[in-house]
């Protein structure tokens, strides 16, 4: 039988480590081509992601950027457009956290983190649409958080960050229907086996239902979700072991 994803292209920001890394092989191991955004990933977290990539015998390609700085992601979207000259998805995955009290909190940190969880994904997307028009079944899907939708009075620039993203999540959906889909989802707490040390304060376990912890699997599989359910559109999925049950 064929692969379906044969010839697609996909587009991952942060797409080289942690969760964007596990993002990025599930994507080739459904034979999407890949291009792929980063900014501080070490040259050894590249090397095993291009290893990776090329066993998988798909088309790859790094491209370096700061994504808080918009002109050079219009570059960028202009050289993987020249590269792929299409996208079928889009995953703006790349984020950054930062646990601090309400006092220590400086114009620099709120504005840094806004510009890469919330200003990125949006012009990414803006830059992206020609690419994405080109595409039989386009579809953006955006890494929302659990604390999009809960109060972290611990991490308020970030909340504030990921709520706004869910808005765009919606507005986009809004505006890009009938030809682009656009959902979300927020993980709760997940935990990437050998990089434990990459998650802040970890809930206790037993605050959660479920009492466990995520997994990148439960992130893939809200992906595969997404992909395959054609009429879902401006939704945000919570992968969070029933977190929000305790609202």
């Amino acid at each position: 039988m064929p692969n379906k994803s044969a010839g697609k292209v996909a587009l991952v920001t942060g797409g080289v480590r942690r969760l964007g890394g596990q993002i990025s092989y599930f994507l080739a191991d459904e034979n999407y081509n890949l291009a792929i955004i980063y900014n501080s990933s070490s040259k050894g977290d590249l090397k095993k992601t291009s290893a990776y990539l090329k066993s998988k015998s798909i088309k790859f390609k790094f491209y370096k950027c700061d994504l808080r700085n918009a002109a050079q992601i219009k570059r960028t979207a202009e050289k993987f457009g020249k590269d792929f000259k299409k996208l079928d998805i889009l995953v703006n995955n790349a984020g950054v956290i930062h646990k601090v009290d309400f006092e220590n909190i400086t114009p620099d940190l709120l504005e840094n983190t806004i510009a890469v969880n919330l200003k990125a994904p949006l012009f990414i997307t803006q830059y992206s649409l020609k690419y994405l028009k080109k595409s039989s079944e386009p579809l953006v899907i955006n890494i929302a958080s659990l604390g999009g939708l809960q109060n972290w009075s611990g991490f308020i620039p970030y909340s504030i960050s990921k709520s706004a993203l869910i808005k765009l999540t919606h507005l986009l959906a809004r505006k890009l229907a009938p030809k682009i889909r656009v959902n979300a989802i927020a993980p709760g707490t997940i935990i990437i086996k050998g990089e434990e040390k990459g998650t802040p304060d970890k809930i206790n376990v037993e605050k959660i239902p479920l009492r466990k912890y995520g997994t990148p699997k439960d992130i893939i599989e809200a992906i595969k979700f997404i992909i395959n359910c054609k009429y879902l559109t401006g939704h945000v999925i919570p992968v969070e072991g029933g977190r929000l049950l305790t609202n």
